[in-house]
């Protein structure tokens, strides 16, 4: 569908995004989800809430690759203490 409003192929998509961000399409859709939950988790959102609002229907998966993409548990990251 996005491939189509920009007039370009798959595979040119593809290529295009990965030469801009380093990333695969869905490497980079899931970071952009997972720096969304990190805002939410900062203005005060529950780490469940903050995944759900973000798209992870898992919060043991969201809290896996929240603390593998920025290196704290999403608890920690809420309350730095």
């Amino acid at each position: 569908e996005l491939c189509q409003e920009m007039a370009m192929s798959r595979t040119l998509f593809f290529s295009r995004l990965k030469s801009l961000t380093g990333k695969a399409p869905q490497e980079f859709i899931r970071l952009i989800r997972l720096q969304n939950a990190a805002e939410l988790l900062k203005n005060g959102y529950s780490v469940s809430d903050a995944s759900i609002q973000s798209g992870f229907a898992n919060s043991k998966y969201f809290s896996s690759l929240f603390k593998k993409t920025f290196g704290v548990q999403p608890s920690k990251f809420q309350h730095p203490d």
